[in-house]
């Protein structure tokens, strides 16, 4: 979904209306007058999904930022897990622990920020700083990903498939 710039002034407008009157519905008004503002459209629709026909394909960049939370949801849950002498071993590997995008160069960083601030996904990040501040998380964590995959099923991953996924 892509809003013009006037159905934008106009669900704003009608957001505004509902919060005044103090109106309760379906539709949350500050949620989508701050994603209408923000340019997250997609986010609309991902939040009132049963509003909406379906489209051919997902917006690329949303399921490449969900699908990387996801992984790191599972993979920092599968540390947390190991016990003894792999969890010792795991605590020498470098880069553990989710650290977000490029909040400078990467939309994932914003479309990270609305699933998880405002849709409420992934919960384990919220309140995390979620800017990594390094352009190399993205290329990381795509890599990361191809290597999970295979794996996604098995949960928790095995410290075999945590060193696979961390190149150990």
């Amino acid at each position: 979904m892509k809003m013009s710039d006037g159905e934008r002034l106009i669900v704003v407008m009608l957001a505004e209306v509902m919060q005044g009157m103090k109106l309760n519905g379906k539709v949350d008004p500050a949620l989508v007058e701050t994603l209408a503002c923000n340019g997250d459209d997609w986010a609309i629709k991902r939040m009132y999904s049963g509003f909406f026909k379906n489209e051919p394909g997902t917006l690329e960049q949303v399921t490449e930022t969900a699908n990387i939370l996801w992984m790191w949801e599972i993979i920092e849950h599968s540390l947390a897990e190991l016990t003894d002498a792999e969890a010792d071993e795991a605590k020498g590997w470098h880069g553990t622990q989710f650290q977000g995008f490029d909040g400078n160069n990467d939309d994932h960083y914003g479309i990270a920020i609305t699933l998880i601030n405002k849709l409420g996904e992934f919960d384990s990040f919220k309140g995390h700083t979620l800017n990594s501040h390094s352009m190399t998380s993205l290329p990381h964590y795509q890599a990361m990903y191809e290597k999970f995959d295979k794996y996604r099923h098995a949960q928790p991953l095995s410290l075999d498939a945590l060193r696979d996924v961390f190149n150990q």
